[in-house]
């Protein structure tokens, strides 16, 4: 079979969609050796994997997001056509309006628009209304990542069980312990210019992700005499400009990085010394997984995916319960045996989740749908 990726999504960085992309065309080449793979990507992306043809799509002059359902659907029906492409998969849920012989594979990472209405606008909100229904109509097969995202999406979007599976992320094999050198984290810390000892955060930085709970902990152990510095590293979403003013209050102790090198973040990671993130909901919480797999004790929120990704190996609790994160976050800077005792369980936990459960269920419904 010929299969189609819709790739336009490696344009974008620091997005957990763009992460799980990334790792999917890495590793599509060691579990598929009979199928043939396209991908739709734009033309300044790299083309180094002999493994895929390549269909380049150019840069317009129209802002990007009319341009992208322009090309959706008036471009690349025929592309589609012209390559003889059997299955057309999308990591983002959107597929052409016009229908044809092949068939259509998605992604549905989550229900945020549903389950999380108050972080979104209500024009956002309707246009997925509007788009997502049809996409979930015209598809053949939908993937997910998490149970609790696959049964939000069944019940939200009244999707049949039957047509629909969860499959876990995994980690990219640059996420690991890695002993940084002395010359390196001297490079990476006057690089960023933070500090060598930090709580670290990574994701857009939005009203969902609970920024607010960050500033709130960090007053908390600033009140205590705790000296703790928190580095958060992601793009500007949805809410920022309600706490932009309280981050630059608090510059002394919250550094805020619009975005790192990719090649950089790995040892980020292995540098900071706990990963706080108190989201309000993921359908995965990619970056929870990348900071267990580096060895970082995690402090975090236990709704939806959650408890699924951190399982035993990092401290859970309600995303409102200030006092408990700051409580978390100072017995793990305080007691080495807990530390430690954290760190191996964030590692033993993050070896659970591999390619092979993902890539196995994805190729076999591919697979399926030839038959």
């Amino acid at each position: 079979m010929n299969i189609g990726i819709d790739a336009r999504l490696l344009s974008t960085k620091f997005r957990g969609t763009h992460r799980y992309l990334s790792n999917l065309i890495e590793y599509f080449p060691k579990f598929d050796k009979y199928n043939k793979y396209f991908i739709f990507q734009y033309e300044d992306q790299p083309r180094d994997n002999n493994f895929y043809n390549y269909i380049t799509i150019r840069n317009s002059r129209l802002p990007r997001q009319i341009y992208e359902h322009y090309w959706l659907n008036f471009v690349l029906p025929g592309l589609i056509s012209k390559n003889r492409i059997d299955i057309f998969f999308t990591p983002y849920i959107f597929v052409p309006f016009k229908t044809g012989k092949w068939k259509n594979v998605i992604v549905i990472h989550d229900a945020l628009t549903k389950v999380c209405k108050e972080y979104y606008t209500f024009h956002y909100r309707k246009y997925l209304d509007i788009l997502i229904p049809p996409s979930i109509k015209r598809s053949d097969a939908i993937a997910t990542i998490s149970n609790s995202a696959m049964q939000d999406i069944i019940k939200y979007y009244h999707v049949s069980p039957k047509k629909i599976q969860y499959m876990y992320h995994w980690t990219d094999e640059k996420y690991r312990p890695i002993s940084v050198s002395d010359s390196d984290k001297k490079r990476l810390l006057k690089k960023y210019n933070i500090p060598s000892n930090f709580v670290f955060f990574v994701s857009v930085l939005e009203e969902r992700k609970n920024i607010w709970a960050i500033l709130k902990v960090s007053d908390i152990l600033s009140s205590k005499g705790l000296d703790i510095k928190f580095v958060l590293v992601g793009w500007k979403g949805f809410g920022f400009d309600k706490i932009a003013t309280e981050i630059e209050k608090r510059s002394s102790r919250i550094i805020h990085l619009n975005t790192v090198e990719e090649n950089d973040l790995a040892e980020l990671y292995n540098l900071a010394d706990i990963f706080f993130f108190p989201t309000y909901y993921e359908g995965f919480g990619l970056p929870l997984l990348e900071a267990m797999k580096c060895g970082i004790p995690v402090v975090t929120s236990n709704n939806s995916s959650i408890p699924e990704v951190v399982g035993d190996a990092g401290f859970m609790g309600d995303a409102d319960d200030f006092e408990y994160f700051a409580d978390c976050i100072k017995r793990l800077y305080e007691d080495k045996e807990l530390y430690s005792k954290m760190k191996n369980k964030s590692i033993e936990q993050a070896n659970k989740f591999t390619p092979d459960n993902h890539m196995k269920k994805l190729v076999e419904i591919f697979n399926n749908l030839s038959k």
